[in-house]
């Protein structure tokens, strides 16, 4: 009788909170997520959880999953509904993770090693693929700011604050890191390839000012079949 209630109970629970079809919280490996010091700016790229999907070492897929990715810590959280808590994934375990955030834009991260300055294991975002690839490490430091109050009225002097570093990467070669600006790309070439570009840009109407210009930048170059080595 013990056992034949122990059953409906489970059943019970499962059909309370369904589960999609992909999901396997076994295979998922990580420990509950510290809580952050309440200082201005923000640890997180997405304060908000975000619907996208993880890859393991291993090549399978966990889809529709809730997502927060840490930029202070450089690791990634899910959602537990089973236990109503944050779980951070072990980095170890992950080939990387996508999610889409709050302007419907798909977010692609992959996991590999450093071999710069502080070596291990990092998160990459993905700008753009390929042979020779554009990434950017979204770093978060916390470092000292000017005096403020926060919500409770208490003088501070320490925020979150933005560290991003881009990157060229190539398997090879390795990394190079390089600055968001229209001088970092003109310094890849000669000056007659300096001028071919010019005119790519000019007809691309490509003004280099942010990062999302600078990608645009980088994919008219990549679409166009002129190569930028490092």
């Amino acid at each position: 009788m013990i056992t034949f209630l122990a059953l409906i109970t489970t059943t019970m629970l499962k059909a309370q909170n369904p589960s999609p079809k992909t999901w396997g919280p076994e295979k998922i490996k990580g420990a509950r997520l510290i809580p952050y010091p309440s200082y201005s700016g923000n640890p997180f790229l997405n304060n908000k959880f975000a619907n996208g999907e993880i890859e393991f070492v291993d090549g399978t897929i966990q889809a529709d999953i809730s997502l927060r990715y840490s930029s202070y810590r450089d690791e990634i959280a899910y959602y537990n509904t089973n236990i109503a808590a944050q779980i951070v994934i072990d980095k170890i375990s992950l080939k990387g993770f996508s999610f889409t955030d709050e302007n419907g834009v798909k977010r692609i991260f992959r996991q590999q090693y450093y071999n710069g300055f502080i070596p291990g294991n990092r998160y990459f975002e993905v700008l753009s693929d390929g042979d020779i690839a554009l990434l950017v490490f979204r770093k978060v430091v916390f470092q000292t700011c000017p005096l403020y109050y926060d919500e409770e009225g208490r003088v501070k002097n320490m925020s979150y604050q933005q560290a991003y570093n881009y990157y060229l990467y190539n398997k090879e070669k390795g990394y190079e890191l390089i600055r968001i600006s229209k001088t970092s790309i003109f310094s890849k070439f000669d000056k007659n390839t300096q001028k071919t570009v010019k005119k790519l840009f000019r007809k691309n109407r490509v003004i280099i000012t942010d990062e999302a210009s600078f990608v645009k930048a980088f994919n008219v170059l990549k679409e166009n079949g002129i190569k930028i080595s490092i």
